[in-house]
Parts: C-alpha cells; sequence; structure tokens
C-alpha cells in the first residue's frame, strides 16, 4: 500500500512539474507560433534557469550542479526500479531553478 501511494505521488508531482512547465505565461493572448516552437521555447528558458539537474548516474538518481560531470548527491535508487515513465524524464534530466526544489525532487524520487 505504501510502495502503491509513493508511486501515486511521484506520479501526481510529474504531472505538476509537467503541467507547470508546459503552461502559457500569458493565458490571455495565446501566440501566435505552432505548438511545437512554443513548447522549444519553453524547455529553452527552463534549461537556462536550471541551476540543479535531478538525473541519473551509474544507473542510479542522482543530483547534478549545473556545468559539473559529478553529482552532488548519488541515491541508492536504481532508475531500473522506477516507473517507466520516470526513467524517461530522469534520462533526459529534471530541472531544478534552486536547492529547496532539488531536495524536493530527491525526496519524491528517492523516498
Amino acid at each position: 500500500m505504501k510502495g502503491l501511494m509513493t508511486i501515486t505521488g511521484i506520479i501526481l508531482m510529474i504531472c505538476v512539474i509537467v503541467t507547470a512547465a508546459y503552461t502559457p505565461k500569458s493565458a490571455a493572448m495565446p501566440s501566435e507560433q505552432p505548438p511545437e516552437v512554443r513548447e522549444l521555447s519553453v524547455a529553452e528558458s527552463t534549461l537556462q534557469e536550471e541551476t540543479y539537474k535531478l538525473s541519473v548516474y551509474e544507473e542510479k538518481v542522482a543530483a547534478f550542479e549545473k556545468g559539473k560531470d559529478y553529482p552532488l548527491y548519488i541515491s541508492d535508487v536504481y532508475v531500473s526500479t522506477l516507473p517507466k515513465a520516470d526513467r524517461e524524464l530522469l534520462e533526459k534530466g529534471i530541472a531544478a531553478s534552486d536547492r529547496k526544489t532539488l531536495n524536493r525532487l530527491i525526496e519524491d524520487y528517492c523516498s
């Protein structure tokens, strides 16, 4: 039961993060650009604001500081034990703008 609640919480958190990342800043004035261009712009701005990233290191969930090849933190959680959607997100890297956000992501994926 605890495992099911954890997975449900992780999926919910991923949905919130993805929704926040792809929500237009101005809903009142939709952009005239095609959706693919808007998504790319949002992804690029997220990467520019990224200070930390949750990703994979030696098959485990790990936290990286921008520009560093060696992680700040390596968890005991193997990525292979996570749901497919989580594995895909971690392979791409999940951006975190500050340490508080990074800690929340670590807690979500590693608890």
